[in-house]
């Protein structure tokens, strides 16, 4: 199934208006209400979305645009979670063929899968730019809450993101080509 340019634009357009809504939720109203230990990123699950669903050269710019919307919310700087989405995002493609959504339980695996690797990625840069691997496992660890949180969200949040994209109700690898 092919998209039209405009249905892309209101796609990305409606997608970026819901991830600064989760956005305003986890950076305002969870730390107001006393959650500060750990921090929902829900960028991953729309970078994983698009990733995994999507077939186009505009995804890479979609991840960025999506990243610099996130880094408005956070001290993470929008070029180390671009890095992390397009690592993501060239694994999917690798392993599209594989990857049949059919089930929120493979949905959540799927997902928990490519944030531990988006984690990884993310440490590893962190721990680089500190020059130093000995609190690798405490900024790893300090992701895998939130992410087992995010993995049980996902079916729901991938669900009505197939109706934003308007991805056809098969589930199978192929996903939507722009």
């Amino acid at each position: 199934m092919r998209m039209s340019i405009s249905q892309l634009l209101i796609s990305f357009a409606i997608s970026v208006a819901m991830l600064i809504g989760f956005e305003i939720v986890t950076s305002t109203i969870l730390p107001a209400l006393g959650w500060t230990e750990y921090r929902l990123t829900f960028n991953v699950l729309f970078i994983l979305f698009l990733a995994i669903r999507l077939n186009s050269a505009a995804v890479p710019w979609m991840i960025m645009g999506l990243q610099i919307v996130h880094s408005i919310f956070s001290i993470e700087g929008w070029a180390l979670g671009t890095l992390a989405g397009l690592i993501v995002m060239m694994s999917a493609n690798y392993l599209k063929e594989l990857l049949h959504l059919t089930t929120a339980v493979m949905t959540m695996v799927t997902v928990q899968f490519f944030q531990f690797v988006w984690y990884l990625t993310v440490t590893v840069v962190i721990c680089l730019k500190i020059s130093n691997f000995d609190k690798f496992g405490m900024i790893l660890w300090s992701f895998i809450p939130g992410s087992i949180l995010l993995s049980l969200i996902s079916p729901i949040l991938f669900w009505v993101l197939e109706q934003v994209w308007r991805v056809p109700s098969d589930r199978g690898p192929a996903g939507v080509e722009i």
